[in-house]
């Protein structure tokens, strides 16, 4: 899992990257120096066995002693190089050193054989290069040089390489871990100081180390806009108190006021007149009080109380509480819960989201005979689905519906501020989750919040 993470720094595919370029280039130079070694080594021996081989069929022609005199002649005078003199049947005739007869077979222009038992050479040598002079009568001449520092030098070369090759690799793969490691620990911070922020604590920054790099002026940035975005939320937290000193405590009183005005008045007329007013003040308070439990919950300021809850039981009184409502709307109420479920969480937030959907069921459901609440764990998460078979929303409404003050009923005769759903909605984000407003199976409404589990 950590090395996911680090795979996918960009700094490590470049770096990695980098890397891959280096054992490229090393690649083609030690294949350049393989290849220019190897050929300069070949053509020398080449050249020596070539010259050897003029000079003995030279002797062969002139003096007529045959092949295995002119060998034996040869190997006195001490030429440095390896011979084999075969008869037409392959029988070894003079030489230093007897190949096999199958070897013999297929040993035809210039080649280089390493040591092998078949090929009869002296102790010292590790593998030879020559050829083979087919001469008249049928006898075949094996003049071969001794190759073993070209091999030993193939050799030092392949193990140069994989040194090289393995240092790089090794090196690339220590340096790319360290790098990752310290990026992953350094964007662990981030991440872990704007989660604390987005759960509500403003006052947390992002730290800066001491190398003035790239993520320190990112941090620095984002700090400052944290700061900015602190000091925005702060004025709008004092906006919000004044308002709830400055205009919820004088539509109190002057409820109040009416109320009492109302009891010593015996004018029918104007006592209606006082209920009017009183209903108009219960409104604009409980519009009021909405907004600011709306901007509460958006604030992320409840995070702070969240606790783990049994969700089971909170849904089933819910249902026990709605459904003798429900049944006098003549609507019947049918609920699926999946025992044990559990919801980190606010239990008063979470209570009153189910409630407000409960409630537009009973209020806007025109219609429904019947309406489902289930909820069930779903792939590590708990989904709660509410459900109606009434008239349902307009598909080109389901978007709209979520936006404050809407109401799908112009006349607004149904009840309600428009503030239900976005409150439900801003709840549900609020504890990591999602919802969706769509159709049911019945043709209503079904409304799906998607919740992280406990």
């Amino acid at each position: 899992m950590w090395l996911n993470r680090v795979w996918r720094v960009p700094g490590i595919r470049l770096a990695w990257g980098v890397v891959l370029v280096c054992l490229a280039g090393a690649l083609l130079v030690f294949a350049i120096v393989h290849h220019a070694t190897e050929s300069s080594w070949r053509d020398q021996i080449d050249a020596r066995v070539a010259a050897a081989q003029a000079d003995i069929s030279a002797d062969i022609a002139a003096n007529q002693l045959g092949v295995a005199w002119n060998v034996r002649a040869t190997l006195a005078e001490g030429s440095g190089l390896l011979y084999a003199a075969l008869a037409p049947d392959g029988t070894w005739l003079a030489g230093n050193f007897r190949p096999a007869p199958d070897v013999a077979a297929h040993w035809t222009g210039p080649k280089t054989l390493p040591r092998a038992p078949d090929l009869g050479l002296p102790p010292h040598v590790l593998a030879v290069r020559g050829t083979v002079l087919n001469l008249p009568h049928g006898e075949r001449l094996f003049i071969a040089a001794d190759a073993s520092a070209l091999m030993t030098l193939k050799s030092l070369i392949a193990r140069s390489f994989l040194g090289v090759f393995g240092t790089i690799m090794a090196l690339g793969l220590i340096i790319s871990l360290l790098i990752g490691r310290a990026t992953t620990r350094r964007l662990d911070g981030f991440t872990r100081t704007l989660h604390d922020i987005v759960a509500g604590d403003l006052t947390q920054r992002i730290a800066l180390s001491r190398h003035e790099d790239e993520f320190d002026r990112l941090a620095r940035e984002v700090n400052q806009a944290l700061a900015r975005i602190q000091q925005l939320m702060e004025n709008l937290r004092q906006v919000t108190n004044d308002i709830s000193h400055d205009l919820r405590s004088p539509l109190a009183r002057l409820r109040e006021h009416l109320e009492l005005s109302r009891a010593q008045m015996q004018d029918e007329r104007f006592r209606a007149v006082c209920d009017e007013a009183i209903a108009q003040l219960d409104q604009a308070l409980a519009i009021f009080s909405a907004l600011l439990r709306l901007a509460e919950i958006e604030a992320g300021a409840r995070r702070a109380r969240f606790q783990t809850l049994a969700l089971t039981s909170l849904l089933e009184t819910l249902v026990e509480s709605y459904e003798p409502a429900m049944a006098d709307g003549g609507l019947a109420l049918e609920a699926q819960i999946e025992p044990g479920l559990q919801l980190l969480g606010d239990r008063d937030l979470i209570n009153q989201a189910i409630a407000n959907l409960l409630d537009n069921i009973l209020i806007h459901a025109a219609g429904a005979k019947t309406a489902r609440l289930s909820a069930q764990r779903r792939d590590g998460r708990i989904d709660i689905t509410l459900s109606d078979d009434g008239q349902g929303i307009p598909a080109a409404q389901r978007e709209r519906v979520m936006q404050r003050f809407v109401q799908l009923d112009p006349t607004r005769q149904a009840g309600g501020y428009g503030l239900g759903l976005p409150l439900v909605n801003a709840v549900v984000a609020l504890h990591g989750g999602t919802m969706m407003v769509g159709a049911s199976d019945a043709g209503g409404v079904r409304v799906k919040l998607s919740l992280p589990g406990a």
